[in-house]
């Protein structure tokens, strides 16, 4: 390792850099090799560190030795272009799941930020009722401007009854009992946020609901084009650095 860090300008860690906050997450390697012993390494150069799912340790870590560090999940041009990937395969959960068409069906997206706003844009091109529940009333301005049903998120409970596709993009629980109790036994929730998900699925599961909580879409539903992306940002990141060094 000390070898390939003398001969590195930039350290490029891999996805997800950690499974257990411990070792370097790297199953086709003979070796474990631990975080604290990578960064105590790059930090006798100088070098940057690029990585993926950075835990909290991790970070705490490269600060206490000086040593930068870049997440590439938190690269808002990231989150952008995975939105794309994550709406389009929620859509095909949907389609496999549900007994009816999309089509003319009354659609709840809930959330209008990165996903929400691309998911509803494509389920609006299926011709469906789109509703769309948000806490900000800019939000819910442009909702309306597109031609979707803008809801109150406080109101949400008034609106479940008659939504026979209910997708959630809020990384907060949102959907607890008493929205669950009005959620249709016909109806299909898809959860898109990462865990613990924005839903009380045990709940959701006694009352019967058909619950899907969908995670890593991108890596799953678009394998190659979610590659690309990683790499288009990484590239566009490694050439910010590059300039960086070279007005220091």
């Amino acid at each position: 390792m000390e070898e390939i860090v003398e001969k590195s300008a930039v350290i490029v860690g891999p996805i997800p850099f950690s499974q257990d906050g411990e070792y370097i997450f790297a199953p086709l390697s003979k070796e474990f090799v631990t975080i604290e012993k990578l960064i105590k390494t790059i930090s006798q150069k100088g070098i940057p560190l690029v990585a993926s799912v950075v835990p909290q340790a991790t970070r705490q870590i490269c600060e206490q030795k000086n040593v930068k560090y870049y997440d590439l999940y938190e690269r808002e041009e990231l989150a952008i272009l995975n939105a794309i990937p994550t709406a389009e395969g929620a859509v095909a959960i949907a389609i496999e799941k549900m007994p009816i068409t999309l089509y003319s069906s009354n659609v709840m997206v809930l959330g209008y930020g990165r996903i929400g706003k691309v998911l509803s844009k494509i389920l609006k091109g299926f011709e469906c009722n789109v509703f769309v529940a948000a806490r900000k009333a800019s939000d819910l301005t442009w909702c309306r401007a597109f031609g979707y049903v803008p809801v109150e998120l406080s109101k949400l409970k008034e609106y479940v009854n008659r939504i026979d596709l209910i997708v959630n993009t809020i990384p907060a629980k949102v959907i607890g009992r008493e929205i669950i109790d009005n959620i249709r036994e016909d109806a299909l929730v898809i959860d898109l946020a990462s865990k613990p998900g924005g839903i009380a699925f045990e709940y959701a599961n006694q009352k019967g609901i058909n619950v899907v909580h969908a995670l890593s879409l991108p890596g799953k539903v678009s394998p190659k084009k979610a590659a690309q992306y990683i790499v288009e940002v990484l590239v566009s990141l490694l050439k910010e650095l590059e300039g960086d060094k070279i007005e220091s």
